[in-house]
């Protein structure tokens, strides 16, 4: 069926690539189309056919269809001077693992046997993939040198079926066995392992700072190390130790490699070999934040200490000033002091006072103060929650009325002046398991925040009989889940997010004022709804004031349209679905006032993350008259008042 095509000089570009399946269609034709080559290129190459043929027979036969048959079609259209490529794929049985066979660990003790058959990645009755085959073997890889087998490695017996793979035997059942329903369709798995007779101990630790022009001493880095002389050897301490590192400012590389190796007394020498940074620091910058769903643009100033008085401390002062518009922006003075070991090498602490002027809308001006004590604990990488923080805050917040406004129950002339304070304590568990800060592609992030305001107010106003302050409680709980549906390419992602947000106000008194519009949710925005513009959406009188209820959620599909070689690489095209609002408080909430939004945008990714412009359309907008809620029933308003562009810096969530 491959035909034989015969070109003169001419060039022929390549035209559309199809896909003819002969009986079953396990993968969607833009994961095969990713693997090609031909597409990214202009013209047709027939060795570029032949590769692409070789990719997708290997692409198939790594995920289980080793019958799979694959050839091709062309047809030239001398007409338009193009070439069209069908590939015709027969997928036949896809093969799943019957047995797996773990070999050459006879002698290891029953403590590491039953971490290596915990949380397995390859299990019987799941179909064959090489990937999931190699994460297995690195996991088992990992809990052996982790548990002081130095030299775990998998054997060097060469694969039956593919030679380029080593210690790792793949086997498809004789065909007399598969005859029987039992081992029909089904490979055998089997790792071997070597290196696991001995087991090793951490030695000597030796740390070497190179140009110490700053005297930092070599207890601020033994500190940081997770291991110790006479444990046994963990590979993974020694990667921990090295992100240990990363908490100091003033190290630029912090490097824990394994020096020496006493092999009669069984003994792994470590060296820490440290390169110092600069101890100060004064850096201009431009920032880009969201701040209550509005995004601004500025610039910033930063000066650091990186060794403030020793031990690795780091002292801030930041001066930074925010625009989004002319009555709303926002300068800022910071003071801040982080101490990056605090009792134990996973326990930071950061005191920071902040003071600020912002515009917070065309009625509100705020003059603020807020003084913040942060412990931070990194609880450990293989629990669910990795990191945990507790803060301590007390504001001070001076209002005043740039114009008439309404805040919940108090009604403000223009000129009028009021201030409040704020005391908060806040604990927020963190889940990020996530490849990628900025773009990833998979994995899930979730977070918990529990705060509790007024309480130290309380206390104060014992003393101080004027002092006006709110007290409530407050749940926040935001979610983002990724997937890669590009088969390990991370050229298409498919991402959802949803966030529930509840604050409970509560006391009465002369002295308890509502919160402020500050602390509270809004809805609408880059971020946020974006069919809406920034603060716009809302079950509320006025939506710039923001709400105490707050559930949202989004849905995205990214896609990489332009091959790895082209200069248009970085480029993300989107599609994405918002849902949402926002209520006064959650006996408000009403289902069918959820409102949605829709629409596309552009990604161009850099090294600070992706700018990102998007257009969006409000599908249903439950604040609107009956007639006009969706987005069709009244066509000739979708470009007036029914759609939004929102710009940003990294992606919405």
């Amino acid at each position: 069926m491959h035909s034989c095509i015969s070109f003169s000089q001419k060039k022929y570009e390549t035209g559309d690539i199809e896909f003819e399946f002969k009986k079953t269609e396990t993968f969607v034709k833009s994961a095969l189309t990713d693997i090609l080559l031909l597409p990214r290129e202009k013209y047709f190459n027939r060795i570029n056919l032949e590769e692409d043929l070789q990719r997708l027979n290997k692409f198939y036969f790594d995920n289980g269809f080793f019958d799979a048959v694959i050839d091709t079609l062309t047809r030239v259209d001398k007409e338009n001077d193009e070439v069209y490529v069908t590939f015709v794929i027969i997928e036949n049985a896809r093969y799943s693992v019957r047995e797996i066979r773990i070999q050459g660990l006879d002698s290891i003790p029953g403590n590491v046997r039953d971490e290596i058959n915990k949380n397995q990645i390859l299990s019987a009755g799941d179909f064959y993939t090489k990937t999931k085959v190699t994460q297995e073997k690195d996991r088992i890889l990992n809990v052996l040198q982790n548990n002081g087998y130095y030299y775990a490695m998998i054997d060097t017996i060469r694969s039956r079926i593919d030679s380029s793979r080593r210690g790792i035997i793949i086997g498809k059942y004789s065909d007399d066995l598969q005859k029987n329903p039992d081992f029909k369709n089904k490979v055998l798995v089997r790792l071997r392992f070597t290196g696991v007779k001995d087991i090793y101990h951490f030695g000597k630790i030796t740390i070497n700072i190179y140009k110490n022009k700053y005297h930092i001493t070599k207890d601020v880095i033994s500190r940081e190390l997770k291991y110790h002389e006479g444990e046994v050897y963990n590979k993974s301490k020694l990667l921990e130790s090295e992100r240990n590192f990363t908490k100091l400012a003033i190290i630029q590389l912090g490097r824990v490699v394994p020096d020496s190796v006493i092999e009669d007394e069984h003994i792994i020498n470590t060296a820490v070999n440290i390169t110092l940074s600069n101890k100060y620091e004064l850096t201009p910058g431009i920032s880009v934040v969201y701040q209550s769903n509005r995004l601004f643009a500025g610039a910033k100033v930063e000066y650091k200490d990186k060794d403030f008085f020793g031990g690795g401390r780091i002292f801030t002062v930041s001066l930074e000033g925010l625009y989004n518009s002319v009555n709303i922006n926002n300068v800022e003075l910071s003071l801040s002091l982080f101490q990056p070991f605090l009792f134990k090498n996973n326990i930071t602490s950061t005191i920071s006072t902040t003071f600020g002027l912002y515009n917070f809308s065309e009625a509100l001006e705020y003059l603020y103060s807020q003084n913040l004590l942060r412990l931070s604990y990194y609880i450990a990488e293989y629990t669910f929650y990795n990191n945990a923080y507790s803060d301590l805050t007390f504001d001070y917040l001076r209002l005043r009325a740039k114009k008439d406004v309404l805040l919940d129950t108090i009604f403000y002339n223009q000129g009028d002046k009021d201030y409040s304070v704020n005391s908060i304590l806040g604990l927020t568990l963190i889940h990020n398991g996530t490849d990628n800060i900025f773009n990833p592609s998979k994995g899930l992030y979730h977070s918990i925040t529990v705060e509790s305001g007024g309480a130290l107010a309380r206390l104060l106003s014992f003393v101080i009989n004027n002092i006006r302050f709110s007290q409530y409680v407050k749940f926040y709980m935001p979610n983002s889940l990724f997937l890669d549906i590009s088969g390990g390419r991370a050229t298409s992602i498919f991402a959802s997010h949803v966030e529930i947000g509840d604050i409970v106000e509560f006391g009465s008194g002369t002295n308890i004022v509502p919160l402020s519009p500050i602390y509270k949710f809004f809805s609408g925005g880059g971020n946020s709804l974006r069919g809406w513009r920034a603060q716009r959406n809302g079950i509320l009188k006025n939506p710039e004031n923001g709400g105490d209820f707050l559930i949202e959620g989004s849905f995205e599909l990214r896609r990489r349209p332009f091959p790895q070689r082209s200069f248009l690489y970085p480029i993300w095209g989107v599609l994405f679905y918002d849902w949402g609002n926002v209520w006064e408080d959650h006996s408000k909430f009403r289902a069918n006032q959820i409102a949605m939004a829709t629409g596309f945008g552009i990604r161009y990714d850099t090294f600070v993350g992706p700018v990102r412009i998007d257009v969006g359309f409000k599908l249903f907008d439950p604040t609107l008259e009956e007639g006009n809620k969706w987005l069709w029933d009244n066509p000739s308003n979708i470009f007036k008042n029914k759609f939004a562009i929102q710009l940003g810096l990294g992606n919405a969530f």
